[in-house]
């Protein structure tokens, strides 16, 4: 059985739309200015459709060492932190990223962990848990259950059991 090709009017317009887009992303990359464009971009909190290009912008992107130095944090705090749009794309910008040759994303997320730990606050556990669920960072995990366990916050409690019931996390 065959399918014919679509052909419509709208489907060839489209068609071109998306080769002109995709050409214009290609000369993008290519410009003087790109990781600059890509940072300020990624570190417009109110522009929340601009940090979603980028991230989606550089979901493949292969940047230097020095570069995911600085990206990397941003994206941890979109990731964590951020507009919930856009958590699937940083989740997946950090997971490309995280088995590089020197570990960036481990630790640069080690290094940030504390401050997360220290804010109290169920919103950022959660998106914190399921990162480290994304990311298979067990030890770092197991600290976060921890804290979560002997909270005394009901909402922060309320994190432990979900993740001890939806992922059976012990």
């Amino acid at each position: 059985m065959t399918t014919k090709p679509i052909c419509s009017i709208k489907w060839n317009s489209l068609k071109k739309a998306d080769h002109k887009f995709m050409i214009s992303k290609h000369n993008f990359r290519k410009t003087d200015d790109f990781f600059k464009q890509i940072l300020s971009a990624l570190n417009y909190e109110k522009g929340i459709d601009q940090q979603k290009i980028a991230l989606k912008m550089i979901r493949d992107e292969h940047f230097s060492d020095s570069e995911l130095e600085i990206l990397i944090p941003i994206i941890i705090n979109i990731a964590v932190d951020g507009n919930i749009d856009n958590l699937p794309s940083a989740r997946e910008v950090l997971f490309n990223n995280a088995l590089n040759s020197n570990d960036i994303v481990r630790k640069k997320l080690t290094s940030m962990f504390d401050d997360f730990l220290s804010s109290e606050d169920d919103w950022i556990y959660m998106r914190l848990s399921e990162l480290l669920i994304f990311l298979n960072y067990n030890d770092l995990r197991k600290r976060l259950i921890d804290k979560c366990k002997n909270s005394t916050d009901e909402n922060i409690l309320d994190v432990y059991t979900t993740f001890l019931q939806e992922y059976d996390w012990v």
